[in-house]
């Protein structure tokens, strides 16, 4: 189980997040919606250790997320918003680049890059792809170090919809196998997908009814 507890964090006298709090189980798909610059990406860069939180604590499974440096990386895998890929590089030289267990067999991570239909673009320099190829390519070199919690930052965004479902497919495949997801979305297709769903707002995180029409999420805004 993934627990956050009492998380706050300012920018001078900017409170971002007011004791934030929430639980994750094994196989949860957690999203957390909002306005604009609300500060869902601070809250998912402290939960993926990027950034320091002010006060409060995440533990996974009763140890603290961040005791041990060594331990963390091997249980977060991180999408940021934007690309951390090295353009000049080939996709499977990026793939290589963010390889960070040696406990997955080299065949399963073959099964999983044929699963987002990367297997054609090997040899392809990250700057010729377009958009929803880089996006899998991203999550793919995280997910190939089989980490126990997914953290995305908008990852469909601006993808055609076999792109989608690509992604789509293999995030459901990651909470089946017990993973833990946490993203944000402005897609609302994407909120059939949660267990569960949150709204930030005002640096509070409050739970919202996933099967809401539009409007009344939007009310809560």
């Amino acid at each position: 189980m993934l627990q956050v507890s009492h998380l706050s964090f300012s920018y001078h006298s900017n409170h971002v997040l007011r004791d934030v709090s929430f639980t994750a189980d094994e196989g949860d798909f957690i999203g957390i919606i909002g306005k604009n610059g609300c500060g869902k990406s601070t809250l998912l860069s402290i939960l993926a250790g990027v950034r320091k939180a002010a006060s409060g604590t995440v533990t996974y499974g009763d140890v603290p997320l961040f005791s041990s440096k060594k331990r963390a990386a091997e249980l977060i895998g991180y999408v940021p918003q934007l690309n951390p890929l090295l353009p000049e590089l080939s996709v499977k030289d990026n793939l290589k680049l963010w390889l960070r267990s040696s406990t997955v067999a080299p065949a399963e991570r073959e099964q999983l890059f044929e699963q987002m239909q990367l297997t054609g673009f090997y040899k392809t320099p990250v700057a010729k792809l377009s958009e929803g190829m880089k996006k899998r390519v991203s999550i793919a070199s995280v997910l190939q170090n089989n980490p126990k919690l997914l953290i995305m930052d908008e990852s469909s965004a601006a993808l055609d919809l076999s792109c989608k479902d690509i992604i789509h497919r293999q995030l459901k495949a990651f909470t089946s196998n017990g993973g833990i997801i946490l993203f944000t979305t402005h897609e609302e297709a994407e909120f059939k997908l949660c267990s569960a769903l949150y709204i930030l707002k005002d640096g509070a995180l409050l739970p919202a009814e996933k099967d809401s029409d539009k409007e009344a999420l939007i009310a809560q805004f």
